[in-house]
């Protein structure tokens, strides 16, 4: 399992009910619970946090409508000579910074 950071800042519902029960922790992984990154162990800790505590729960929904949104607001393709414009920008960019 990994280590989490606990700098993360609990959203103001959170800060005054915690459930005490890893909340940052389960916060702290939470874009990556809902993009399926975790390995096993975490997201089943994830998971039964969840399961546990209505402030997280409610978070998730939360972030889950966050991410529908997102993903029907971002329909469109880039068009090719856009992508090649970044594509040589980028390159640009790591040869100087290798350079440097």
């Amino acid at each position: 399992m990994n280590e989490w950071d606990e700098s993360v800042t609990l959203p103001a519902a959170l800060q005054a009910g915690s459930c005490g029960n890893n909340c940052t922790d389960a916060l702290d992984r939470l874009w990556e619970y809902l993009d399926a990154e975790l390995e096993a162990p975490d997201t089943e800790v994830v998971r039964a946090h969840l399961a546990e505590c209505q402030g997280c729960l409610d978070e998730y929904d939360v972030e889950v409508v966050v991410k529908n949104l997102v993903r029907r607001g971002c329909q469109e393709v880039a068009p090719d000579t856009l992508r090649v414009r970044i594509h040589e920008q980028l390159t640009i960019m790591r040869v100087t910074t290798t350079l440097d």
